[in-house]
């Protein structure tokens, strides 16, 4: 954050440079390393989130069989909503200095090319509903990608039962290149209720990447799949560094997120539509 980039704005006292700590969990995942690929949820099963309880691996990293890195994070939010969750996720955007709250270490920029996150017409999730523009640091390589969200059934099933398990809101999206054509990962977020607020459990499966709105059997694909190719745009370190950013920026945001939410909406509670 530059001199001056905070003047006159309200959210200011929200900017926090020295970041909550980690929690707990998550050192200890960092200190195990990386997991057996047992552990890991493969994308197919991805619906299994919505289950009651726990899976194997709620905070770690693993490989899975078919190359892909899959990363898993679970976050307290006291006296937090899901709904609060997607509001955010539709006002943040509208300002780099919005962006750079959530992460103070390593986020740079965010937009979208409607730029709806004021838009009072909008509901929460049409504001985020849509591909955003990200320029953040993921360990210590800076990237420029592009994160387009969707129907959480795209991953799910076309008749997945969206409020199991207690879960609130559920935010979904394509992970992709901005400067080329290419798509290499997905991720989820999903809020569930408890009895202190909500937790969310993130997850990201990052690798085997296509070329965008390709057919998966196109050559191309096989090429950027080649061990070659992964090895200059997939580090050996992406599953660390991943749980580290989530963990870190996920634990931050909800040291001030109630706050900042009842700044905008005083004691309004309202459910994302």
């Amino acid at each position: 954050m530059r001199p001056g980039d905070l003047n006159g704005k309200p959210y200011a006292p929200f900017w926090k440079p020295d970041m909550a700590p980690m929690p707990e969990e998550v050192l200890d995942a960092l200190a195990r390393g990386e997991e057996a690929s047992e552990l890991a949820l493969s994308l197919g099963d991805a619906d299994k989130l919505l289950e009651p309880g726990y899976l194997s691996l709620e905070n770690g990293y693993a490989r899975l069989p078919n190359g892909q890195r899959y990363v898993a994070v679970r976050t307290e939010f006291p006296n937090s909503t899901g709904a609060m969750f997607e509001w955010w996720m539709g006002w943040h955007y509208m300002e780099d200095q919005r962006y750079k709250l959530w992460h103070p270490r390593a986020h740079i920029a965010n937009g979208t090319l409607e730029m709806r996150g004021d838009d009072a017409q909008a509901s929460n999730r049409e504001k985020y509903m849509t591909t955003h523009y990200v320029t953040e640091y993921i360990g210590a390589r800076r990237g420029d990608i592009c994160i387009s969200f969707c129907d959480p059934r795209v991953l799910f099933g076309a008749n997945a039962d969206l409020c199991r398990g207690g879960t609130s809101a559920v935010v979904c999206g394509r992970v992709a290149l901005q400067k080329v054509p290419i798509s290499f990962g997905w991720l989820v977020h999903q809020l569930r209720e408890t009895s202190y607020g909500c937790e969310m459990r993130s997850r990201f499966w990052l690798g085997r990447a296509m070329v965008t709105g390709s057919r998966e059997q196109d050559p191309r694909n096989w090429l950027l799949r080649t061990r070659l190719f992964e090895r200059l745009t997939m580090p050996a370190t992406l599953g660390r560094d991943m749980l580290t950013h989530c963990a870190m920026e996920m634990n931050h945001l909800a040291s001030f997120l109630p706050e900042l939410y009842a700044l905008y909406h005083g004691d309004k509670h309202s459910k994302a539509t």
